[in-house]
């Protein structure tokens, strides 16, 4: 596995829930969709936003993980850590926000080889705080990837890249024909693939989702990239049921017992310490 030309982890404006600079490819990671026997394609990027396994990305990605039929497909969650570790986390469930393209999954925390022994991953900083305009933006994600086979003798490359740009336009109400909800317009370039990837501030909290880009590679524009980021206050609302959350781990005790075992939203999760959030 390869996870791109990185340069330095402060450089690629990402922050941990305890505000440490990490590396990227530990909070964001590629969503794959299995595509037959030792197949898999990557479809979207998400990333973690609980130490259990919870993660934000672009609804559209998911609506890739849905057959014909209705059922939700076998997909997972590429869980890499820096110790050169690899888990494919198959994806449990996902609540979609339809109104504003985004969705929250919940990845296995558990694997065959590790049943008494949950798995925990970097979760990354949240922020309802619109940089300013002109200011830096920085996404992280894994675009334009090949399918992958892993039958064979070498294990397959996944390769992501940082893209960066500016904020150009904080638009709070939208007429956009493709874009009907307040979105956050950008001069990063999302490539297909990179739907669903965190956008980060200048101080490494996510201030978005990508969610679209318009690729304008070989026309006159190519020099002048345009994307669409749905921002983190959209998303606060959403409610979501928490699964395979390690009952001895203080996250479950944060949890008012009028409250354990209901869906959560996004915003009480934050207010109990789940999700790393900052204003």
């Amino acid at each position: 596995m390869s996870e791109g030309d990185l340069g330095d982890i402060t450089e690629s404006c990402a922050q941990d829930g305890d505000g440490k600079p990490i590396h990227p490819a530990e909070g964001s990671f590629p969503i794959l969709h299995r595509l037959g026997p030792s197949r898999l394609a990557i479809v979207g990027t998400g990333f973690w936003i609980s130490r259990y396994g919870l993660f934000l990305t672009a609804g559209h990605v998911v609506d890739e993980l849905i057959e014909k039929d209705g059922e939700f497909t076998r997909a997972y969650a590429f869980h890499w850590t820096q110790e050169g570790k690899i888990h494919l986390r198959v994806i449990r469930s996902v609540t979609r926000l339809h109104a504003a393209d985004l969705a929250i999954g919940q990845a296995d925390n558990y694997v065959d080889k590790f049943p008494n022994a949950p798995l925990l991953n970097r979760r990354t900083k949240l922020t309802t705080s619109v940089p300013p305009i002109g200011s830096k933006v920085v996404t992280f994600a894994y675009p334009e990837n090949e399918v992958l086979e892993f039958s064979r003798d070498e294990p397959p490359v996944i390769r992501g890249d940082r893209f960066e740009g500016v904020l150009l336009r904080n638009v709070t109400k939208s007429d956009h024909p493709f874009i009907p909800y307040p979105y956050l317009e950008t001069s990063i370039e999302v490539r297909s693939g990179a739907s669903g990837g965190p956008v980060f501030d200048d101080r490494g909290r996510v201030v978005g989702v990508n969610c679209r880009g318009w690729d304008f590679r070989g026309t006159e524009h190519e020099d002048n990239p345009l994307s669409s980021i749905v921002p983190i206050g959209e998303a606060m609302p959403m409610e979501v049921p928490v699964q395979q959350l390690p009952a001895n781990s203080w996250e479950a005790h944060q949890v008012p017992e009028a409250r354990r075992g209901k869906p959560l939203t996004l915003a009480e999760l934050a207010t109990y310490g789940h999700v790393a959030f900052e204003l």
